[in-house]
């Protein structure tokens, strides 16, 4: 699909919730947006800011029956204990496009309750918040010209070929608490040292962010290279090691197991205790 195609395109969202609204100000705000987007009315307070911020894009649909009719693209982005009802209850056409931000909504599912849908047009996707800014990580199935289009425009698109893949690479967008709370932690530090919160918390953001830029586009080796780049025996190298003798890496390798095992719906694998704890051992 090529830039012209997106800016032709009715684009709607059923359910207005933080992703649904996050995606709508990344397309309304592109160098060449969607020629309108149509929000459901559900979280009235969102649509409306939504319709404020965006006059000439957006429109207030008065059902999400109206959004289906008036656009060629249909986000599902509801709560997963009303998809299904809410998906059924809508009527498609053969020429619509339907991506699914449910994260437990599976793909069998989703195409049985798409009726009329053509199953190559049903799509699975989980965006990020920074799509807004058309900065976002997306993983998605299957890999969808058009919805890999429209995700390309709003950041870095992952698509895969099953949703076997797609669950293990959503794993890793569980890592983003952890992240702030390595801020955190760092934070406190330089509070404990003697450094005004503020100060810490600004030096902190920026040297995430800064560190962050080398792997910004990695290849299969980057981060085994950037790793190997420490100085032996330099204070980066040491860090490193005494968090691998910790059992820090360890640590977070179970963790992704186990968010793999929820997401998956199995039961949680067993954890390893040492050198570290935890509630759910």
């Amino acid at each position: 699909m090529v830039q012209s195609d997106l800016q032709n395109s009715k684009i709607g969202f059923v359910g207005c919730g933080t992703m649904s609204a996050a995606l709508v100000r990344g397309l309304c705000t592109l160098p060449a947006p969607p020629s309108v987007v149509t929000v459901s009315p559900r979280n009235a307070r969102k649509a409306s800011a939504l319709f404020e911020e965006f006059p000439q894009r957006v429109r207030v649909a008065k059902s999400n029956q109206q959004v289906v009719d008036q656009s060629d693209v249909v986000f599902i982005g509801v709560l997963p204990a009303i998809a299904e009802d809410t998906v059924r209850s809508l009527k498609f056409k053969p020429t619509h496009t339907v991506i699914s931000l449910v994260s437990t909504a599976q793909m069998e599912a989703l195409r049985e309750w798409c009726v009329n849908v053509p199953a190559s047009n049903v799509v699975r996707a989980i965006p990020l918040p920074p799509v807004a800014k058309h900065k976002g990580a997306t993983v998605l199935t299957p890999e969808h010209p058009l919805a890999l289009a429209i995700f390309e425009a709003l950041g870095t698109p992952v698509a895969v070929e099953s949703e076997a893949e797609m669950k293990k690479l959503m794993t890793i967008s569980t890592l983003m608490g952890q992240f702030y709370a390595q801020q955190r932690a760092a934070q406190q530090w330089l509070e404990g040292q003697g450094i005004e919160a503020a100060l810490a918390a600004k030096y902190i953001g920026a040297i995430y962010h800064c560190i962050s830029y080398d792997s910004r586009n990695p290849s299969a080796h980057t981060f085994d290279e950037l790793v190997s780049e420490q100085t032996a025996g330099g204070l980066n190298e040491q860090v490193v090691r005494e968090l691998t003798e910790a059992g820090a890496f360890t640590a977070l390798t179970d963790s992704l197991d186990g968010a793999l095992a929820r997401i998956e719906g199995r039961p949680a694998p067993k954890r390893n205790k040492r050198p570290y704890s935890s509630l759910e051992d």
